[in-house]
């Protein structure tokens, strides 16, 4: 098989490219970290059954209100469909379209299992880390709210959303090998790739997404910054009084972190995200490495998703997404969270399309 074959040929029978030839290292781990949760999960269903107690945990996300038996075993049961998953991307042969589906249909129940076990515990513990640590250097209360970081409910929130993330990648590669394409790049052997993966249509459908991506954290910015500032945007002035004497760090490093985002998420699409401006000492005209751009967008969008879910429903369900002037900027932003997560994603594979170059596993771009 060469890179000259004609376009839209079918693969030689018993050949493999270099791409399907390397080692399957992400199936690999995925198969590792959720077999890893499949046997935590059994251990902790056998504590639970021994002693009742309620585990920190799982009192989160949309499903802490389930009874603790019933959960921990539906979590052994997501991580056994999970691991099972992984193994079958990772040693199965069959290319029927049969198993192909089973699988594909397994992975979207799993990945929404996760949503619903994740709350915005993961993206809140992100958007306070930056003013935590600089803060941390002068206050001890502060440096003592790092132990959030090692909290039981944090750990578990990361390690489901870390074994989403292995799982999706392992059935994109999966996916890209049964219609014979890279596993690592994913253009096709054949040539017929669609017009929408080339570089300037990924400019152009990417900078719309970078546009949008960018606008709803801004907007959720300026409101927690308001609030830090002392103005009722959204908000009761009462209700903004009081939590200025509670917490003020929190409004402070949720607004920057948002506003520092949304700032990022522009150089999606702009040069100074393509290329290190003249005013980076050292760096100045040199590259921006892909993945210095891609992985904090990704990590971002998929924390955003499940933070935005919760959020709603938790909002519905206590009336605070009214639309009034003293309301709205408590949770309705939250609305546009799940929005924000999917324009982001869709920024940062359309930067990584524009600028992935070279595939160095089948040699294609």
């Amino acid at each position: 098989m060469t890179t000259h074959e004609a376009p839209h040929s079918s693969p030689p029978a018993g050949r493999t490219s270099r791409g399907d030839r390397a080692p399957r290292r992400a199936e690999t781990r995925a198969v590792v970290w959720w077999a890893a949760g499949l046997l935590l999960a059994l251990l902790h269903l056998r504590a639970v059954g021994s002693a009742v107690v309620a585990p920190e945990a799982l009192d989160h996300g949309l499903l802490r209100d389930v009874p603790v038996e019933t959960l921990t075993t539906g979590v052994a049961a997501f991580a056994a469909v999970g691991s099972a998953l992984a193994a079958w991307m990772r040693w199965g042969r069959s290319a029927a379209r049969g198993p192909r589906v089973v699988v594909a249909v397994g992975t979207v129940v799993v990945l929404l299992c996760a949503v619903l076990l994740v709350d915005a515990t993961v993206l809140a513990g992100l958007g306070y880390l930056p003013a935590i640590l600089v803060m941390s250097l002068f206050n001890a209360e502060v440096r003592a709210s790092l132990d959030h970081y090692v909290a039981p409910d944090f750990l578990l929130q990361t390690a489901v959303l870390c074994g989403a993330v292995l799982l999706a990648v392992a059935a994109v590669r999966s996916a890209r090998r049964s219609r014979w394409a890279c596993e690592r790049c994913g253009r096709r052997h054949d040539g017929a790739d669609p017009a929408w993966t080339t570089p300037d249509a990924a400019a152009r459908w990417g900078k719309i997404a970078a546009l949008v991506a960018a606008a709803i954290p801004a907007f959720y910015g300026l409101t927690r910054i308001a609030w830090a500032l002392g103005i009722p945007l959204g908000f009761s002035r009462e209700s903004v009084e009081s939590m200025r004497e509670v917490d003020l760090l929190g409004p402070i490093g949720l607004g920057t972190f948002a506003l520092l985002g949304a700032v990022l998420t522009l150089g999606l699409y702009q040069r100074w995200g393509d290329v290190f401006p003249r005013w980076i000492l050292g760096l100045a005209g040199t590259q921006v490495p892909v993945g210095l751009a891609v992985v904090p967008a990704t990590v971002v969008a998929v924390a955003v998703l499940p933070a935005g879910i919760s959020m709603i429903v938790l909002g519905l369900s206590e009336g605070l997404l009214g639309l009034d002037a003293e309301t709205w900027g408590a949770a309705g932003p939250a609305f546009l969270w799940p929005v924000w997560s999917l324009a982001l994603g869709a920024a940062a594979y359309a930067y990584w399309l524009r600028r992935r170059g070279p595939c160095p596993a089948c040699g294609r771009g």
